[in-house]
């Protein structure tokens, strides 16, 4: 048997088997349609091909075939690829940076986790605390209702409260809580510095013309978490495994990818907002610095965050070094 024939078993054997995971009702119905569309495909070729193609049993069975071969196929590289990135798994840092006696430690956070990594982090930052550490913490401030529909209007979708809730559901991770974060700290000891949306639409250049130039305010756009809890409640229980699979390990290449991302959100249509988001809340962290060179301060930030907070301290000093990391994964579900 010629290897191409072994490999087209092997990757029709992987699709009738990934199809099957979803029970029988998600495999039949994949089946009938794999009949249907090489069906057609034999009846086009048979109308428009001028040489007989052959007994029509033997090349239907051939086209089922090829095509169960190419989805396995496709099925494979994606199963691979997901794969990799749960053996591989994305890495947040505390970072501890030193600087002329001044230490200060990045405490990177992804805001959709494992309950095991926020735990982690919360120790961490009671340790800090304790230790006489100011915590700046990260969390966008309220605004005006006008400038709350101009920036979900800006990023194309409804930013509710409980967005991260809703993704982190679909993955079965958990949504960043600061409220259970922080319950342990003294309230001196935390301190926000965080923009306001109303400090947000302010800054950005262009403005309310980002929003209105495709509709005024009260115009429609994308309710992204009725849109995804509507999606979530039609999958079976086993369609919502393979999604948190799938879901996790996009999660963890993203955050390998997070040098990446933050410069493609950084430019483009919307970079402007985007540097808003991230850089010009980063200078307020920048200036409260600069402003306490005596404090020792721990920052509880995305992990998007700590590139250019890290690059703005060096150009006001080289002298700024990392002195320690210490890694942990997000995603990884014990």
């Amino acid at each position: 048997m010629k290897l191409s024939k072994i490999l087209a078993y092997i990757f029709a054997a992987i699709a009738l088997i990934f199809e099957g995971f979803f029970g029988i009702i998600s495999f039949v119905s994949f089946i009938l349609q794999v009949i249907l569309v090489v069906s057609g495909i034999f009846l086009l070729t048979y109308i428009f091909r001028r040489s007989k193609v052959g007994n029509y049993q033997q090349v239907i069975l051939r086209y089922i075939l090829t095509m169960l071969g190419i989805i396995g196929f496709f099925i494979s590289i994606m199963f691979a690829f997901i794969q990799y990135q749960h053996i591989m798994p994305g890495i947040v840092s505390d970072i501890t940076l030193t600087h002329s006696g001044q230490h200060i430690v990045f405490v990177e956070m992804s805001h959709i986790a494992s309950p095991e990594f926020f735990a982690h982090k919360k120790e961490t930052i009671q340790l800090l605390a304790r230790q006489g550490y100011t915590i700046l913490y990260e969390g966008v401030k309220p605004g005006t209702p006008d400038n709350q529909a101009i920036f979900d209007r800006a990023m194309g979708f409804d930013f509710t409260p409980t967005l991260y809730s809703t993704i982190a559901n679909l993955v079965w991770l958990h949504s960043q809580d600061n409220w259970s974060l922080f319950a342990e700290i003294a309230t001196g000891s935390l301190i926000s510095v965080d923009l306001s949306i109303d400090d947000i639409v302010r800054l950005m250049d262009t403005g309310s013309q980002v929003i209105f130039s495709s509709g005024s305010v009260s115009g429609s756009f994308s309710d992204a978490e009725t849109e995804i809890w509507s999606a979530f409640v039609t999958l079976s229980p086993r369609e919502r495994i393979w999604m948190s699979w799938v879901g996790r390990g996009l999660l963890s290449w993203s955050l390998r990818r997070s040098d990446d991302l933050s410069d493609l959100l950084t430019t483009g249509s919307q970079a402007q907002l985007f540097n808003t988001i991230i850089n010009r809340r980063n200078d307020a962290i920048i200036r409260y610095i600069q402003d306490h060179p005596t404090e020792r301060i721990a920052i509880v930030y995305g992990a998007l965050h700590f590139n250019w907070v890290y690059e703005a301290l060096q150009r006001l000093s080289p002298a700024w070094q990392v002195a320690h990391i210490e890694n942990s994964e997000p995603y990884t579900i014990r």
